[in-house]
């Protein structure tokens, strides 16, 4: 499985309308391209372990997790011309993100557990 993460933070000055807007279309064009296998997306939760941990130089208060079944279907959303509009809008309403991607690996799977490498 891989997954296209995207860790975003909205601009300051979008309205409630732009933001649902943009949300809207976010889920609209992940369901209407079928190499897209799921998509979960949520906002940061602040948690006190009890100890100090850093979550970095920047935070954002977003993050978008799209799963496909192989690199081909990623490649293909990436370039589906739905997407390319996606990410027009995407960059015209958030003022920075980060976005990665990763196999990932089911560790209650054994076979596949021992295939990681850190």
């Amino acid at each position: 499985m891989i997954a296209h993460i995207v860790l975003f933070e909205p601009k300051s000055s979008l309205d409630k309308s732009q933001k649902l807007a943009f949300a809207q279309s976010v889920v609209e064009t992940c369901r209407s391209i079928a190499s897209v296998r799921r998509i979960s997306v949520g906002k940061r939760l602040d948690v006190n372990p009890g100890y100090a941990r850093s979550l970095g130089d920047t935070t954002y208060r977003y993050a978008a997790v799209l799963e496909f079944e192989n690199t081909e279907g990623l490649v293909g959303y990436l370039r589906d011309p739905k997407h390319e509009v996606l990410g027009r809008l995407f960059w015209e309403y958030c003022e920075r993100a980060i976005v990665s991607e990763v196999e990932w690996v089911a560790v209650d799977d054994a076979e596949a557990a021992s295939k990681l490498v850190f």
